[in-house]
């Protein structure tokens, strides 16, 4: 009798002990978040520069999450995504809030509308997807945008990577990958004091809004985005800001100016213009085409003559330490066009560029598509670091100018590969360092010189130029549509249908200019899609079908049977004592 109390007693403390721990534990799990990454690629683990940016936060940022309701699966999953990371945030400071608000929960079909126009208004993203219900299908709004305050300032955010009409489960899946990255990029704009400003030259032919509509769009998530037209005023790119031993003080308007495909000439005093802005550190991105082809000619007759882009510019570039090659650049490795018959045909004027891999800026780049492109050589003349980030593939065939571009040649004869002999080709090129002024030792205008609102330098504080031998770079295609033109994604070919990484290289190559390295960290950020494979899948279908059937309820027959042959030897050991 003694012996069965005591095995009761401690079954009740063995009980309670248990009982215990598990309450304890829930509790401490409820107030401290924890996660553990057993992924080889640590895709579910925050960038030490987000937790740092995170844990500096001094005051509350507010999170408004309209992803919410009653979901499809695919969006439930970016819906819970989302929750995590935001539960990741708040684990390294709690000054991160969020609210998740279901924007259909109104009854009401007028109201829902209502509501539906005012976060539209307010620049948040929503989608019409096609549910099945009991009556068939019908158009379900959902909004995969989030609402992101900080003190008196909100922006709204995209969720949602991609620009179909109908979002497909790869995009979904790369939206979830780049949580992190849309996340942290709305909170680095808020925090930052002062915003650093970008500006596309005009004025010259460079590309116009539509062309570089979707890079202007990402570049405004992180950076104020403007236009400047020099037209030959001192101060289109600086101002002065004071008065300093009886000089000026003189400071740029722009941490970044964009000189996007110009092709018409730059007379002196524009020349001068940027010569100053960079003296004074600016930062220059130059997009230049040294050899003009127009596609548009093509369409007309099958050749077409590429003649050199007269733009006064070679002088400048000369003293900066830069050489564009007036010859186009042909690679087998090429993108694909559409022939009047509708087929697909290498194109050999538009190589593939391939990112050099010595560069924080190119890991985890893939190729990138070009149009008539030409080489940069590098000048030793002591002045900067000079590194090429851009090359094209190897066996190169470069065409002097003027070149005649014949689409027979390439399209429907077999190219020579004799003429092929060339090693790859430099396409773009960082300069970073202190330069020389294109205008020290010269005589200048004297409407400048006697200007008391501008400091003439001849030598620049440290600063960092690229240069890129192709102006299509930046530049989306652009697709007509009923209610007009639409820009297509950056890097996206809508012939072949291909995602080139323009966007991505360019982003990267900006945030490296412009000092903001942890936005190239994770944009870098490289997670492995690891697909079934098909064949495998079909052929032993039926193999995994049974297995997955079978194998479960083996489990639980097997784990049965050994708990009740241990049952049995506890209870015949009771017995005997």
């Amino acid at each position: 009798m003694k012996t069965k109390r005591n095995n009761k007693i401690q079954s009740f403390y063995n009980f309670s002990i248990i009982f215990i721990s598990i309450i304890a534990l829930n509790i401490i799990v409820q107030y401290n978040f924890f996660r553990i990454d057993l992924t080889s690629d640590k895709r579910y683990s925050l960038s030490e520069s987000t937790k740092d940016k995170i844990e500096s936060l001094e005051d509350i940022i507010f999170i408004k999450v309209y992803l919410e309701g009653d979901l499809p699966a695919d969006f439930k999953m970016l819906r819970n995504a989302t929750k995590e990371i935001l539960d990741e945030f708040r684990a390294y400071n709690t000054n991160i809030q969020y609210e998740f608000i279901n924007p259909s929960s109104n009854d009401d079909k007028n109201e829902r509308f209502k509501v539906y126009r005012q976060l539209a208004s307010e620049g948040l993203a929503y989608y019409s997807i096609p549910v099945e219900n009991k009556d068939g299908f019908a158009q379900k709004t959902i909004f995969t945008g989030a609402m992101v305050t900080y003190r008196e300032t909100s922006i709204p955010v995209n969720l949602m990577v991609g620009s179909r009409s109908v979002p497909t489960n790869a995009d979904i899946n790369n939206s979830i990958h780049k949580l992190e990255l849309t996340l942290l990029t709305a909170i680095h704009y808020l925090t930052t004091e002062k915003p650093k400003s970008i500006a596309f030259t005009t004025g010259h032919g460079e590309l116009d809004n539509l062309e570089i509509a979707d890079i202007a769009y990402e570049l405004s998530q992180s950076y104020l985005v403007d236009q400047v037209e020099l037209n030959g005023k001192i101060n289109a790119l600086s101002k002065r800001v004071g008065i300093d031993s009886t000089k000026s003080v003189i400071e740029n308007k722009y941490d970044l100016i964009i000189i996007a495909k110009p092709d018409s000439f730059f007379d002196e005093r524009d020349k001068f213009v940027i010569d100053q802005y960079i003296m004074h550190g600016g930062k220059v991105m130059w997009l230049i085409d040294a050899i003009q082809v127009s596609m548009d000619s093509l369409r007309q007759k099958t050749t077409t003559i590429g003649l050199p882009n007269e733009l006064n510019l070679d002088d400048m570039f000369f003293k900066y330490g830069i050489r564009l090659k007036q010859h186009l650049v042909l690679n087998r490795n090429a993108l694909e066009i559409g022939t009047a018959e509708g087929a697909l045909r290498r194109w050999d004027y538009f190589p593939v560029a391939l990112p050099a891999s010595n560069h924080s800026i190119t890991t985890n780049i893939n190729s990138l598509k070009t149009q008539f492109v030409n080489s940069i050589d590098t000048i030793s003349n002591g002045i900067g670091k000079k590194t090429v980030i851009l090359t094209t593939d190897n066996n190169c065939r470069l065409m002097p100018s003027p070149a005649i571009v014949d689409v027979e040649d390439i399209i429907y004869r077999r190219p020579n590969p004799a003429l092929y002999t060339k090693p790859a080709q430099s396409l773009g090129v960082i300069v970073e360092g202190s330069f020389k002024s294109n205008y020290e030792n010269r005589i200048g205008d004297p409407r400048i010189i006697n200007n008391p609102d501008f400091h003439i330098k001849y030598q620049s504080t440290p600063t960092k130029m690229v240069f890129f031998s192709d102006g299509d770079l930046i530049r989306n295609q652009i697709m007509e549509q009923n209610s007009g033109p639409f820009p297509l994604p950056l890097g996206y070919d809508r012939f072949t249908r291909k995602m080139f990484d323009n966007k991505k290289f360019l982003l990267n190559t900006i945030n490296y200019m412009l000092d903001d390295n942890s936005l190239i960290e994770l944009r870098s950020k490289e997670f492995k899609i690891r697909l079934l494979d098909k064949t495998k899948v079909t052929n032993k279908r039926l193999t995994w079908q049974i297995l997955n059937t079978t194998a479960p309820l083996i489990f639980v027959f097997v784990m049965g049977f050994i708990l009740l042959i241990i049952r049995k030897r506890i209870y015949a050991r009771k017995k005997e004592d």
